[in-house]
């Protein structure tokens, strides 16, 4: 069959999904990669984020990445950043490096995205933003100062659970950047955790308003899904990492 036959003609990317269901990823993704770059998906049970949870996830989306590659992927992304870095934060690159070598295409995961999408933007100060309970907030400035290695001027919790991602409506994102930015101004990256929920309308009405940068999950994922595969289209609409790196 000839390439330009076929949906994903440009980039076939692979994703591993760290979600209690699947909704709003596919819609935003498809929003925001040209024509032509697919997006192919295996679901991790990731349930309660136990160490039973996070350990399960983490040989399944192993299995995943050898699945996706035999189905003929360009890029195998590994999502969850919990999922990721449950070896220890130094741990991720080396399975990344191996992991390429034995299936035999690119790979990266949505720490490493994060990651390169914060040196893109040369963030220093993050200010959090997440829809879950506050129970979560010390999880995500840890990660934000630990693996990432920046500092966090304030975290926002929206305050639902996993399951109930799907129902938040789009300006929810928007009205919690604004009270997050405004309550913390020293701040020069707004960031959004978890790709789950509706979230890049905001991204370029935040950047105009406020001049910060903004970065999610999910546009950090296809940054890096699409910068990988050789995918270089400048992306407007969606903030400044899509359209300028």
């Amino acid at each position: 069959m000839r390439r330009d036959q076929i949906i994903g003609n440009r980039a076939r990317i692979g994703y591993t999904v760290a979600a209690l269901t699947t909704e709003v990823y596919p819609v935003d993704w498809y929003r925001i990669v040209p024509d032509g770059v697919s997006l192919m998906m295996i679901t991790l049970p990731l349930g309660t984020r136990s160490p039973d949870d996070l350990e399960k996830c983490y040989q399944l989306s192993i299995e995943a990445a050898y699945t996706m590659a035999q189905a003929g992927a360009d890029l195998v992304l590994l999502g969850g950043l919990p999922i990721n870095i449950s070896k220890g934060n130094k741990a991720i690159d080396l399975l990344i490096k191996n992991l390429e070598q034995e299936i035999g295409v690119k790979v990266s995961c949505s720490a490493i995205a994060q990651r390169n999408a914060f040196s893109a933007l040369d963030t220093k100060k993050v200010c959090i933003v997440h829809p879950f309970l506050e129970d979560q907030n010390k999880r995500h400035e840890e990660h934000m100062n630990d693996y990432f290695g920046l500092e966090t001027s304030g975290v926002f919790s929206g305050g639902y659970s996993l399951i109930e991602l799907g129902k938040l409506p789009p300006n929810f994102a928007l009205e919690w950047g604004r009270r997050a930015i405004m309550e913390n101004p020293e701040a020069d990256t707004l960031y959004f955790g978890c790709p789950h929920w509706t979230v890049i309308d905001a991204i370029k009405p935040l950047e105009e308003e406020f001049e910060v940068s903004v970065m999610t999950s999910l546009q950090a994922i296809a940054w890096e899904s699409m910068r990988k595969a050789g995918v270089k289209d400048q992306i407007d609409g969606f903030g400044r990492l899509l359209r300028d790196f």
